[in-house]
């Protein structure tokens, strides 16, 4: 194996969860969907891998660069044509919540996956950079290529609409 693919494989599983992690988020919890995309954006970083530098941004932020991007270009090419937050203003949500029998735990997790399930694209993602990947404001700023100041703001309001909607759901 050359030592950049040794590298590439070091740098990848540093961040291979957090990314799967966040491309769910991203996309409703729709984890098929999730997983192609993941495999697409893996293989673009490491045909781009010579690309990288580390003198500019950690390599997590590299390649969440670029599945921030891919996600950018499936949602403008994809043919769908049912609008989800159109579906949610007619009460039908992508995550369905579990039956009281649940653990404590899982149906916390559920109703989390609910509430994010019901926010716009933005502040998923706002939130889970922040929250699921631990990412801070200047790595999430490079990402999405706004000022640190915006993706604070952007983070607060994505926060009190998230609480809004829990209390309105699980009060």
């Amino acid at each position: 194996m050359k030592p950049d693919n040794e590298r590439f494989i070091t740098y990848y599983q540093g961040v291979k969860d957090k990314l799967l992690t966040y491309l769910m988020v991203r996309l409703k919890f729709d984890r098929e969907l999730a997983e192609d995309l993941f495999m697409d954006i893996v293989i673009k970083a490491y045909e781009n891998f010579n690309k990288f530098d580390i003198d500019k941004a950690s390599f997590k932020t590299w390649i969440f660069k670029i599945a921030h991007n891919h996600l950018i270009n499936y949602w403008r090419d994809s043919k769908t044509t049912v609008s989800l937050e159109g579906l949610e203003d007619e009460g039908v949500y992508p995550v369905s919540v579990e039956s009281d029998q649940q653990s404590g735990r899982q149906s916390d997790s559920k109703n989390i996956q609910r509430v994010l399930s019901m926010m716009n694209k933005s502040e998923r993602e706002i939130i889970s950079m922040r929250y699921f990947q631990e990412m801070d404001y200047e790595e999430i700023a490079s990402i999405t290529g706004k000022k640190e100041g915006a993706i604070r703001t952007s983070l607060s309001r994505a926060l009190d609409r998230f609480s809004e909607l829990y209390k309105k759901l699980y009060s």
